[in-house]
């Protein structure tokens, strides 16, 4: 059974991690430290464990300058040399798409059948369960996934004593035109959902603000 000390640990990993908005260009993250951030990512819990998501580490500097006018969000991260990292979400993810096939055949290692238990599981899932009736559905359905993996490298990168900050003040459109443009995606294959940075704050961290528990949990029974 965890200690008191073991639970006070967790709870001061989550008041560590800030969304901070300066970085110190001087320090890097080093590389084995990002590398656990991702890998964390990577492991994230998703749906029927088909991980409809994709990280861009973004390093290359004509593009990040180029990102700097249309994701204002991230100046602080692009100006303070801090990593950046564009998540995106993969889109059509239904029972008989070739995604589908690739996971259950390449990742999971199971014969691939459209007509199989486990397919029309995932369809009666996706069509009854949540009632995604549109592609616009499906695709909001797996945009939604990719936050679990965000807050998944939020909490790993705050564990690690680097401070991070969720993005979404970007031009979608525009970022999804430009990666496009770039050779980078194929917008009908995978949207823009969310940007993250990683580096070390160059400011200092505010006491956390939030309501209290008994306010935000309500227990039913």
């Amino acid at each position: 059974m965890p200690t008191d000390s073991e639970r006070q640990s967790v709870i001061s990993i989550a008041r560590r991690r800030y969304a901070a908005k300066a970085f110190d260009p001087a320090r890097r993250v080093p590389e084995e430290d990002l590398r656990t951030i991702l890998e964390v990512g990577r492991l994230s819990p998703s749906s029927f464990g088909y991980e409809p998501w994709k990280f861009l580490l973004i390093r290359d500097e004509a593009l990040r300058a180029e990102l700097a006018p249309i994701a204002f969000g991230a100046r602080g991260v692009l100006a303070g040399g801090a990593e950046l990292v564009i998540i995106l979400y993969k889109k059509g993810v239904v029972y008989n798409s070739a995604y589908a096939a690739h996971i259950v055949t390449d990742v999971l290692g199971v014969d691939f059948d459209p007509d199989s238990q486990a397919s029309q599981m995932f369809k009666g899932f996706q069509e009854r369960m949540l009632g995604l009736t549109s592609a616009e559905d499906v695709d909001h359905w797996a945009q939604r996934q990719t936050y679990i993996a965000l807050a998944n490298m939020l909490t790993a990168a705050a564990s690690l004593d680097i401070d991070s900050v969720p993005l979404e003040g970007f031009e979608v459109a525009a970022v999804t035109d430009l990666l496009a443009a770039k050779g980078i995606i194929d917008p009908a294959e995978w949207g823009v959902s969310v940007m993250v940075g990683f580096g070390y704050r160059a400011e200092e961290i505010h006491p956390k603000r939030r309501r209290e528990l008994d306010e935000v949990v309500q227990v039913i029974g």
